[in-house]
């Protein structure tokens, strides 16, 4: 009988582990959503107030600049500079 509940108590515990995993990682997908929220509103903010400027060019090297980081903030984003760094300073 003991080593049964050890079993059980083993498969709970191994349950409740990935149960933690699972919330982190949608936290995780939660954060970059809602940073990257917030970079795209600042970003556009700024470009609209340079519009109004009738400051174009600045306007639009800032939403570039706010597109840009959006495009690396994806999980495919992180990917690309990883093997950049990894390829620029050798992989560690």
């Amino acid at each position: 009988m003991h080593t049964i509940h050890a079993i059980h108590s083993l498969i709970a515990a191994t349950e409740g582990a990935g149960s933690l995993e699972s919330a982190a990682t949608k936290a995780g997908e939660t954060g970059r959503k809602v940073a990257m929220s917030l970079i795209a509103l600042g970003f556009s903010i700024a470009s609209i107030v340079l519009a109004f400027r009738r400051d174009f060019k600045e306007a639009a090297g800032i939403f570039a600049v706010g597109l840009l980081a959006i495009v690396l903030a994806t999980p495919a984003g992180v990917n690309v500079l990883h093997d950049t760094v990894n390829s620029l300073f050798g992989a560690s």
